[in-house]
């Protein structure tokens, strides 16, 4: 269910890309910054032709460490120009015709190595800083930007502005992110995109990304680091001051005023919706994502955001008022003065008029997975109502169903000047991450099916041959099939080794047993739901032998969780992280001891490639292998957004 394995041709090349932004280390004085000059955005970075951004200098003193270079005082006068190949250089106040901004000092801390983290000696680092906020370079070509600091040191950082055409070449985009791979003898919906691509989605000083500075990437053009969200991470202890990247989002409604929607099964305030409007170093800061979706970023002055048309997505908890919500305050009714519908349940959604804004919460914490709202729907009994209530969300729309509703209301409300929906089947990621494959299994078919619908909606809508649709994902997890597992002789086995031999590989592997009786070639055989093929029995004798590269300690059966999603491990400790195999999960199964670092309670993601699926006006932009930053920058082009004046 996750992109393509990895190559060591994709390995090489995000190491390459990396080596160019400072030696890999477990611990870093500052991501993207090697040197004691710091700027952000750093070196090797792309703009889009009139994108606002912020420009953050940090000049460092370490006072003791490696780096300590017996100055414990930051230069205070150090200086800064940017020059357009070709030109002269000038101040960044002269170029942007702004005021010079007021100079900053604080210190921070940091361990330079596991050595250091474990006897408690971090590096104590002084900084003098200055930030220009929201500027923007409009002629497409090379900058070279140059911090000078500590008697003529000098830190330089090389940019672009790409050269793109301002014409609109297709009127709507849909954007799906969810995570995608493995076949056996039929395709789905998004395997007959004429279009396929390959992005790599290593972060901006790591290898491996998180969901926020992917998303960032996807949606702004520009790498950051782990946890960050529309921003380049400082060193500042300020979690909202660091320096913006303006979204896609952000740009669209900016310049042309058209629809935004953004759809999750996740809680809306997780980091692959909340990279649209908020701009943070600390994707756990969830109130003030939420506020983020109605005010935009009002700590100073930045796009002027006024709402999307629609948020779908579970997290009522941040919504009501009390001590999740943004300074307490009730989110419902600040929508709804907005001018809002607000709905909490499937019924009310479908019923609701379509040239309203929408705001659709419908349970606390993730939606309920499809396996769960579909086949064992006593899980259902949760107490995640979105009222408050603590009763159980029953009435819970799926993805499909709040997609096919999001693109009722952008269409009904911006036919004229356009929309951009993204919607996210959000816990393939997360069941991945709790090992729980068939739950992943579950959404995946439905985000297929969502895919599926989405072009049938458009086609009713006549928006069909306007609409660009794209399929994705912001990451990978290494997963694979390697075979087949006999849960019956399995659980008849007495001893771990035992167990083990109801493996089969290879020609013992056999043929998927996923299917009501039949011929396993014809796809009739298969239980269809609505156009989608949902396996008919998600506990048959033979299930998949699947695994996923990097996990913790665990035991294994190979069998669907009827209870509840997967919980593989628990805390030996209220203190601290340290997580051992949770004794109630998969009881009849074999111990497998983890790869991963003892506070790791679950999977994490890998270096893979991700496929790009596409197909609709602009399509011939996103085949090949690129990276995710491109994935943004193709689709500004095909929406016409680059301002060159």
């Amino acid at each position: 269910m996750i992109s393509k394995s990895l190559s060591l041709s994709g390995a090489a090349a995000a190491a390459l890309s990396l080596a160019s932004i400072g030696a890999a280390q477990s611990f870093q004085r500052l991501g993207a910054c090697p040197t004691l000059g710091c700027v952000f955005p750093p070196d090797q970075t792309d703009f889009l032709a009139g994108q606002y951004f912020d420009i953050r200098l940090e000049v460092h003193a370490p006072v003791n460490g490696s780096e300590a270079t017996g100055r414990s005082t930051p230069d205070n006068a150090f200086s800064f120009s940017i020059a357009r190949q070709g030109r002269r250089a000038q101040s960044a106040a002269a170029l942007f015709n702004i005021a010079e901004p007021p100079l900053e000092r604080w210190n921070f801390t940091y361990f330079e190595d596991y050595f250091a983290r474990d006897a408690d000696t971090p590096v104590l680092v002084n900084v003098a800083s200055k930030i220009y906020r929201r500027v923007a370079l409009y002629e497409p070509g090379d900058y070279t930007a140059t911090l000078t600091y500590n008697n003529g040191s000098k830190t330089t950082a090389s940019w672009l502005v790409r050269d793109l055409v301002q014409v609109k070449k297709t009127k709507n985009i849909v954007l799906f992110i969810g995570t995608v791979n493995g076949r056996y003898q039929s395709r789905m919906q998004m395997d007959q995109f004429p279009v396929l691509g390959h992005q790599m989605t290593h972060s901006i000083d790591s290898f491996i990304t998180d969901s926020a500075n992917s998303a960032t990437a996807l949606y702004s053009g520009h790498k950051s680091s782990v946890n960050a969200l529309g921003v380049y991470r400082d060193s500042s202890p300020d979690l909202f001051d660091d320096p913006r990247v303006e979204s896609i989002a952000e740009i669209f409604q900016r310049l042309t005023s058209g629809g935004v929607g953004i759809v999750s099964t996740a809680y809306i305030a997780d980091a692959t919706p909340a990279a649209f409007t908020a701009h943070t170093a600390d994707r756990g800061e969830y109130g003030a994502v939420v506020d983020s979706f109605l005010n935009g970023a009002v700590n100073y002055t930045w796009t002027n955001w006024t709402g999307p048309d629609v948020l779908f997505g579970g997290g009522a908890e941040q919504f009501l008022p009390g001590e999740e919500s943004y300074q307490g305050q009730d989110y419902y009714q600040l929508f709804g003065e907005r001018g809002y519908n607000v709905v909490l349940n499937n019924t009310a959604l479908s019923s609701t008029p379509n040239d309203a804004k929408t705001l659709g919460i419908f349970s606390t914490s993730n939606l309920p997975v499809w396996l769960d709202r579909n086949v064992y729907k006593n899980n259902l009994n949760r107490g995640n109502s979105p009222d408050g209530t603590k009763a159980n969300a029953t009435d819970v729309p799926g993805l499909k169903q709040m997609t096919l509703k999001a693109i009722d209301i952008l269409n009904a409300r911006h036919r004229k000047e356009g929309w951009f929906l993204m919607s996210e089947a959000a816990s393939i990621d997360k069941q991945m991450h709790a090992l729980d494959y068939d739950r992943a299994l579950g959404d995946l078919l439905e985000l297929d099916d969502t895919v599926k619908n989405t072009f049938a909606k458009l086609k009713e809508l006549g928006s069909d041959k306007e609409t660009l649709v794209l399929v994705t994902a912001d990451h990978g997890h290494g997963f694979d099939v390697a075979g087949s597992v006999d849960t019956q002789y399995l659980d008849a086995q007495e001893t771990d080794r035992e167990k083990r031999n109801a493996i089969g590989i290879y020609e013992e592997a056999g043929l998927s047993q996923y299917v009501i009786p039949g011929d396993a070639q014809d796809t009739s055989s298969l239980q269809f739901s609505e156009g989608a093929a949902f396996p008919a029995n998600w506990d048959p004798r033979y299930t998949l032998f699947s695994a996923v590269g990097a996990n913790p300690d665990r035991r294994e059966n190979y069998q669907v969780h009827k209870s509840g999603p997967r919980r593989p491990t628990v805390n030996t400790t209220e203190d601290e992280d340290d997580y051992i195999v949770n004794p109630r999960d998969a009881v009849t199964g074999f111990l497998m001891n983890g790869s991963l670092p003892v506070d790791a309670a679950q999977g994490v993601h890998s270096l893979t490639d991700v496929p790009v699926f596409a197909q609709g006006p602009c399509q011939e932009l996103f085949g090949g292998v690129y990276n995710n930053i491109d994935l943004f920058f193709n689709m500004a082009a095909c929406l016409g957004l680059a301002r060159t004046k």
